[in-house]
């Protein structure tokens, strides 16, 4: 077995793609899976795609692999720390998923191709394993980079976008819409949801008076200081340890999976990669008032300064005892944790159907 980082282009595909583009790249099916609240269980399910490709060979293959990156030898998919120190030994395997940062991985054998999508997050699945006949995917990849071509409906090329592009559609009205397009093959493409045969769609456009042009894809520089992601701007505070050391870190927003209770947790950055430091909050009771959670004083007692002293939470004067621990209730500021994490609290106020006050950050997704 083979395994390294994803290409740019292959991260799109550790995402259920359309029926057509399936069973154009061979798509198997995929698995996905979480370690639980210690970050130490195995919890997984499958889901099929093209069951008739799910041969004996590749459920022996899919077996010995995901064996393969449990086992100490790779350790990726072995627990929620594992996962993170295999990830941080390659930075180039880092991009941004849609909620997460997340780790792209390719492992392959003769016939098979398993692309895995990692995040570290708690509360939510930790990894997607698609998996892929190797042939059929690498043919598509391979054509898909000629890019899909625009035509008239005379057939003359107008203009080409890459896989995954979008073009900017406009009716005779003068309304623009967007699309995403995916390439299918040298005479078929998927624009939004819709799939079209070029000709047909050079046609549609003539007969609806509309016209068609690609939209320019902005340098990732650029997008990365739209979505806030510049590096001056991090977001970490200063923990200040009983040892008399300092670290960096920065906290993240989730729900428990019982109770959908507020959890945050924290993370420190290793060589550009996020590494879980601790969990700031422990899950005790069934329900709790809204943006309330026990802080894990038993493990960290620097926590209560730390929260008071960046105004993130205030102590209510509740505390819940568990085994020999005393644990004190704390209710986090919203407007300080929505400037800090800010998806997370939107995810959390959703779960939980909370009314919230109007945001005032810019929204950056």
């Amino acid at each position: 077995m083979e395994i390294r980082p994803l290409t740019k282009t292959e991260r799109k595909y550790t995402y259920t793609p359309s029926m057509q583009i399936q069973g154009q790249t061979g798509c198997i099916g995929h698995l996905r899976g979480d370690f639980g609240g210690n970050g130490k269980g195995f919890f997984t399910s499958w889901e099929d795609h093209r069951e008739r490709l799910k041969t004996d060979e590749f459920q022996t293959e899919i077996d010995e692999v995901i064996n393969a990156l449990r086992s100490d030898a790779y350790g990726l998919l072995k627990n929620r720390s594992a996962m993170s120190e295999y990830a941080a030994q390659y930075p180039e395997s880092s991009f941004e998923g849609n909620f997460y940062r997340e780790y792209g991985f390719r492992a392959e054998t003769e016939k098979h191709a398993f692309l895995i999508r990692c995040n570290t997050s708690i509360g939510d699945y930790n990894f997607y394993c698609y998996c892929y006949v190797k042939e059929y995917l690498d043919r598509h990849i391979e054509k898909a980079q000629e890019g899909i071509r625009f035509i008239d409906s005379r057939y003359k090329e107008l203009f080409r976008v890459a896989d995954g592009e979008k073009v900017i559609i406009t009716d005779a009205d003068g309304k623009k819409s967007e699309y995403a397009c995916s390439y299918i093959d040298e005479h078929h493409t998927e624009i939004g949801r819709n799939l079209f045969h070029i000709c047909e769609f050079a046609e549609l456009l003539e007969r609806c008076n509309s016209t068609c042009e690609p939209v320019k894809a902005e340098p990732e520089a650029k997008q990365s200081e739209e979505r806030g992601d510049e590096k001056e701007d991090t977001g970490a505070l200063e923990l200040k340890l009983h040892s008399g050391a300092t670290e960096q870190v920065t906290l993240f927003v989730s729900t428990y999976a019982n109770n959908k209770s507020l959890f945050v947790g924290m993370t420190t950055m290793e060589d550009g990669v996020p590494e879980p430091y601790c969990d700031v909050t422990v899950n005790l009771l069934e329900t709790l008032p809204p943006y309330c959670a026990f802080v894990d004083t038993n493990n960290m007692p620097e926590l209560e300064d730390f929260l008071v002293k960046n105004g993130l939470a205030e102590y209510t004067g509740l505390e819940q005892r568990s085994g020999y621990c005393t644990y004190p209730l704390y209710r986090f500021d919203t407007e300080r944790m929505r400037e800090l994490c800010g998806d997370g609290i939107l995810d959390y106020e959703q779960q939980n159907s909370l009314r919230k006050e109007p945001e005032k950050r810019e929204m950056r997704r």
